[in-house]
């Protein structure tokens, strides 16, 4: 089936996001720093010449896509301009990444042989160094400014021709779509699935609100992704009378994304007086409505609010004040962001339709009696479980099914995309207003999350680190990149394109709606590809994607291979359900997909990964997780622009490449924490860029110690430090400074457990007690795990009242007859006390000196494999106030705990602790 205008406009409309993005990363050709080699190479003419090409293109690029001609729908040779246009922006990218990485080379050149050089010396060494040797930057930027021109003499003439049609046609046909516009009434009878929300929205309207001294009136947002409902459920509550009785004028205007103050304030005035207004200007228009609202009790649905701009917001509601108190506004929006602006107060979320209601709906639409064949109810309930609980589209796909009465008609419905569906029963232009609200970067990252399957669970984090990658953060002065990153994901959860839910081990994950997800798809089905594992025999180049996915849902070996080079290709992520074994990768696919920057081959069951991996000389993010390696090659190390790498559970892995010291521009590396990892490369501590680093281990040799943290201050989240037996000396263990690591949340300190009876081991505990008093982390620090510490001391700052530890875990403390003081930590929620033998008393040592109440925040706590623990004694009634549950394993001498555990017996739990007896009121336990 060929593109309708609809489709085609949504594909375009990426193309220009796209092109914007990319010709706004050209325009650093005009940087100083290209002028100094322009003038250094000789080319400082061309280059001037071709900053001004491209600024030109940019103004065209802007104009068209502010223009009406957009949403008109895209003749052919558009998209085939728009085509020739991406590819040669490709080619330019590749250009800058290029002089970027030569760069980079150079300046680790120059660093190794320690050359100190003003400004203009290096440039001019740069030119004619090693690095810069294999680039023929004038012949690039002379065919690159040809190309350039061409298409833009071609755009001008498609603009013009265009524009006749547009002028000659006199609408815009992707928006002529009734579903769009707001119904004057809406009948009650045809609403399902709403009756709670009804009744929630009014209970809001009549119940008084907490209002500020300078405003009279308080505001309800109403939130939603599109389709959802929002306008038809404000439209129920407003045309009830018996709800809205209360207020003396109801005034309903619809925003629209154009904001227009003066629009909005005169369509105000109009529904207030029911007459035209004639004037023009703000003043007199808001003067006009504060006169016709004073003292008025009024209730003012603003439908379809999109401004984010606090001043928007700020002009236009400065004459709602002089209305009478207990005035009430209804926002309906699909932006949380715009609720924050409107109101402080929560907003109500509309949730989805059941299949049932949306069954409901489509059987309204359709004309289906209650007598309707139960082949063809089989049918409609299927299509219903296709509407995602969007009413809007249960509605449309309800209304293609009137008049039509076969099986055969009915499953042709259920087998068509939503895309395809004939324009004047289109749901996707409701959709892709939030989408053309978007900036061009945030359009950019949003199609990019195409290349994942339907319900798949985003982690912020993660798709961060992909789009810093694929190089769509825009620097913005000294801001961290992934701080950028997650204002865009912010954003775009705000403009209710990502929904928040709970993963299955209690993570905190996103999912995009079916539909939202089927926009994503549609906006970027010409750049980026994704395909089941099944379907691959159909795409041995991978198609004219630039971005692609292969879903393997397999646990059959993959041999991974291509057969012809691919410039464009800049994304190759295996989305694994299955961890696989035997996967093979052939050595020439890196060879002949040299342009990648994301690369994934996580859960595939590798054994080993090609040499030719350095031919990936623009690869920025690399993910090996869950597989079977025991080594890295070597060669990675020449992937000098490598940002992320990650090794998350490649438990046979033993051992780094020697020179990841190279790897200057790494910002983060994910390793196992419960690997077989044996030491650090030597000099680690020169990646002084890293800012994730899970695991730290220590080694004997020089280059290999613990001071090669020393450095590492950007380091954030969690850092275990492994092998710490191997710190000798409290000077060295002080030269980790742990104290200056301001952003790590959750510290591990492991030491490998010291057998009774080793050589000098009173020595041994003597230094290890000094060790650790060294390691002395930040007062950031929130969570810390200390495991087999062979010391018999706590250091002093365990115990300091300031720090903002929530979680403490002591495990393997062979030495250690008594606890640290715990009690005076005002944020520790929680702590756990595991295979301490010589602990047989837990006192007031543990709880602290001082009147005050002890462990005020405590929530829970654990004790496990306390061999010898006797009894916990001397607790107060008063103290830990907050405690709600505790688990007692293994403990087989324990007689006795505090009578403030005995009401939490039932909510906790208590294993294998046969002495240990509670009233037998709260005796349902297992000892």
């Amino acid at each position: 089936m060929g593109d309708s205008s609809f489709v085609s406009g949504f594909k375009t409309g990426f193309g220009s996001a796209f092109l914007q993005f990319a010709l706004e990363r050209l325009a650093t050709f005009g940087s100083f720093a290209w002028k100094e080699i322009g003038v250094i190479w000789g080319v400082e003419d061309e280059l001037r010449k071709l900053h001004r090409t491209l600024l030109k293109a940019q103004d065209l690029v802007d104009h068209m896509d502010g223009s009406a001609l957009r949403l008109s729908g895209w003749s052919s040779a558009w998209q085939m301009w728009f085509e020739d246009m991406r590819k040669l922006a490709y080619d330019a990218d590749s250009l800058l990444d290029r002089v970027s990485l030569h760069l980079s080379n150079y300046c680790a050149e120059q660093s190794e042989n320690n050359a100190a050089a003003g400004r203009q010396n290096q440039v001019f060494s740069m030119v004619f160094s090693s690095s810069f040797n294999k680039l023929d930057l004038p012949h690039e930027i002379s065919a690159m400014q040809k190309k350039l021109e061409e298409l833009l003499r071609e755009m001008e003439s498609l603009n013009m021709i265009e524009k006749a049609k547009f002028d000659a046609s006199g609408k815009i046909a992707l928006f002529n779509n009734s579903c769009l516009a707001a119904s004057a009434f809406v009948d009650d009878r045809n609403v399902v699935g709403r009756v709670r929300d009804k009744a929630c929205l009014v209970d809001l309207l009549v119940e008084k609100s907490d209002i500020s001294n300078f405003s009279n009136f308080s505001v309800i947002p109403v939130v939603g992704m599109g389709g959802l409902g929002k306008t038809t459920l404000a439209r129920l509550v407003y045309d009830d009378d018996t709800a809205c009785s209360s207020f003396n004028k109801k005034i309903w205007v619809s925003i629209s994304t154009n904001f227009d103050a003066v629009r909005i304030t005169k369509s105000i005035i109009e529904c207030v007086t029911l007459s035209p207004c004639n004037l023009s200007d703000l003043y007199s228009l808001q003067k006009e409505l504060q006169n016709l609202l004073r003292g008025v009790k009024f209730l003012l649905v603003l439908d379809d609010y999109w401004s984010e701009k606090h001043c928007d917001w700020d002009i236009l509601s400065s004459p709602f004040r002089f209305g009478s108190k207990e005035s009430k506004i209804v926002v309906t929006t699909r932006s949380s962001k715009v609720s924050s602006i409107v109101s402080s107060s929560e907003a109500y979320r509309l949730k989805f339709l059941s299949d049932d209601d949306c069954w409901g709906l489509i059987k309204q639409r359709a004309v289906v009696g209650a007598g309707a064949s139960p082949v063809l109810e089989s049918i409609g309930r299927k299509i219903a479980t296709k509407c995602k609980g969007l009413p809007l589209v249960a509605v449309t796909l309800g209304s293609m099914l009137r008049r039509k009465c076969t099986e055969q008609e009915w499953s042709s419905v259920l087998d068509t995309e939503l895309w395809d569906l004939p324009q004047d029963k289109n749901v996707f232009p409701a959709l892709l207003l939030s989408y053309l609200n978007l900036p061009p970067h945030l359009q950019k990252c949003f199609a990019y999350c195409s290349l994942f399957p339907k319900d798949h669970e985003f982690e912020v984090d993660e798709l961060i680190l992909l789009w810093m990658a694929e190089g769509f953060i825009q620097p913005i002065g000294a801001r961290r990149l992934e701080d950028l990153g997650g204002e865009y994901f912010n954003d775009l959860h705000s403009a209710s394109l990502f929904e928040q839910c709970v993963s299955t081990s209690n993570r905190i994950v996103y999912k995009m709606h079916h539909l939202i997800h089927d926009m994503a798809r549609l906006v970027s089905r010409d750049v980026c590809c994704h395909v089941k594992n099944s379907m691959l025999k159909h795409y041995p180049l991978f198609g004219n994607a630039c971005h692609f996915s292969l879903l393997r849902d397999s646990i059959q070996p993959l041999r991974l291979q291509a057969s012809q080079k691919n410039d464009r290709l800049r994304t190759f992520l295996v989305i694994s359900n299955n961890i696989t074994n035997g996967g093979v990768i052939d050595c020439q696919l890196f060879l002949y997909l040299q342009c990648l920057r994301v690369l994934d081959l996580s859960r595939l069951g590798l054994n080993d990964l090609p040499d030719s991996v350095d031919r990936l000389e623009y690869l920025r993010y690399l993910n090996l997780s869950e597989n079977r390696m025991f080594c890295l090659p070597e060669s990675m190390c020449k992937l000098v622009a490598l940002q992320t790498l990650k090794l998350k559970n490649c438990s046979q892995l033993i051992e780094l490449p020697q020179n990841m010291r190279n790897l200057s521009n790494l910002r983060h590396l994910e390793l196992d924490t419960r690997g077989q990892l044996q030491f650090m490369p030597p000099e680690f501590g020169r990646l002084t860029s890293l800012q994730t680093l899970s695991t730290y281990v220590v080694g004997r040799r020089k280059g290999h110690v613990i001071e090669e943290l020393k450095n590492m201050d950007c380091l954030r989240g969690s850092l275990c430090i492994k092998n710490i037996q191997y710190v000798s000396n409290a000077t060295d263990a002080a030269e980790a400074k742990l104290g200056m690591k301001a952003c790590l949340n959750k510290l591990e300190l492991q030491w490998i457990e010291l057998p009774a009876g080793s050589p000098q081991l009173n020595q041994r505990m003597s230094e290890q007690a000094q060790v650790l008093a060294n390691l002395q982390p930040h007062g950031n620090i929130k969570k810390l795990v200390i495991q087999n510490y062979c010391g018999v001391i706590y250091p002093n700052w365990l115990s300091e009242s300031w720090r903002k530890f929530t979680s403490i875990h002591l495990q393997g403390l062979k030495y250690c007859d008594s606890l640290p003081s715990l009690g005076q930590l005002p944020s520790l929620k929680s702590f756990a006390i595991s295979d301490m033998p010589l602990l047989e008393y837990v006192d007031d040592r543990f709880y602290g000196t001082g009147n005050h109440v002890k462990f005020p925040s405590l929530e829970s706590f654990q004790l496990h494999g306390m061999s010898m623990l006797i009894q916990w004694r001397n607790a107060s009634n008063v103290d830990m106030p907050c405690l709600n549950s505790f688990t007692i394993e293994d403990c087989p001498k324990l007689i006795a705990c505090p009578t403030i555990f005995q009401s939490l017996v039932q909510n906790s739990n208590i294993v294998r602790c046969p002495l240990l007896r509670f009233p037998s009121r709260y005796y349902n336990f297992d000892c």
